[in-house]
């Protein structure tokens, strides 16, 4: 049963990085401004300071790039996560489990990028595919110790 359920919330959390890759860049720059424009209400609120005009297009010109990466992490730091403990289910050594889940998520997150050329305004990125291998590294390392535990 646990395999089932591990199945399921990887296939549905494959789609829901289809989705976010079969954004056209203009959707795809719309959400990202939209959640950076949280992050600095919630900052002000939180500091009580009001940003200038000035101030927000600066952030906005020098945030938008990393909060973009932040996500691609994150999101296959998930991934990661879900494959580990799928893999894990079939009691294989502990290597073979680390190296499939690894390899699943690389191959994914390159997969991913090659579906962004033909999305309009979008592009493939190599960078993009070390950022989600890197996430997905870091998941299946901190759920491993996690679990040895």
């Amino acid at each position: 049963m646990k395999k089932i359920i591990l199945y399921i919330l990887i296939f549905l959390w494959m789609i829901l990085i289809f989705f976010f890759s079969n954004q056209p860049s203009v959707e795809s720059d719309g959400v990202s401004d939209g959640i950076m424009s949280k992050i600095i209400n919630i900052v002000e609120v939180v500091t009580n300071y009001e940003f200038s005009d000035e101030q927000i297009d600066n952030i906005y010109e020098y945030g938008i790039t990393p909060l973009r990466k932040l996500a691609h992490f994150s999101i296959y730091f998930v991934l990661g996560i879900l494959f580990y403990l799928l893999i894990k289910q079939y009691d294989l050594e502990l290597n073979k489990t680390l190296i499939i889940s690894l390899l699943f998520c690389i191959m994914y997150a390159c997969s991913d990028e090659i579906h962004q050329l033909f999305i309009f305004g979008r592009s493939g990125e190599i960078r993009d595919v070390l950022i989600d291998s890197l996430g997905s590294f870091l998941g299946i390392f901190l759920t491993n110790k996690v679990i040895k535990r």
